[in-house]
């Protein structure tokens, strides 16, 4: 995974009050990962399709954790917290609770109704079922021209 834009370590206050709003406490390899670099933005294009990985510090408005959970909360499902997304606005999704815990997961941007009402992500598909796993399983769109 090669980054555009890396930034730097999230203090841990943030981490703390993160943890504190969600209720629960981040998967370790998660943690490390935001106190070592704080996300950034991936150069080219990349097998999984993500651009940003969201940090919780001093980072751009685009690439905000904390502005993804206030605008995106109606659609992140209970006990995930989102952590990245591609350029269609589908997110990358951190299961932080439950039996699922550590997995990441991707979610559509587009949406269905079903008849009562209920919307739900008309794609929900599990990546990986650790925060180290879903990264090396990042790599190089390969040119499939050949």
């Amino acid at each position: 995974m090669t980054c555009e834009e890396i930034f730097p370590a999230a203090p841990p206050s943030r981490l703390t009050e993160l943890e504190q709003r969600l209720g629960a406490k981040l998967p370790d390899a998660y943690r490390a990962y935001l106190g070592t670099q704080d996300g950034g933005a991936l150069a080219g294009y990349n097998n999984v399709g993500i651009e940003v990985i969201f940090g919780v510090g001093e980072v751009p408005r685009w690439a905000s954790l904390w502005r993804s959970l206030d605008s995106s909360g109606d659609v992140i499902p209970e006990g995930c917290i989102p952590v990245g997304a591609d350029g269609g606005g589908g997110l990358f999704l951190l299961a932080v609770t439950g039996e699922d815990r550590g997995a990441v997961w991707y979610q559509s941007s587009e949406l269905e109704e079903d008849d009562s009402g209920v919307v739900f992500p008309v794609v929900r598909d599990r990546l990986a079922g650790t925060w180290g796993e879903f990264l090396s399983s990042i790599g190089p769109l390969e040119d499939r021209r050949t």
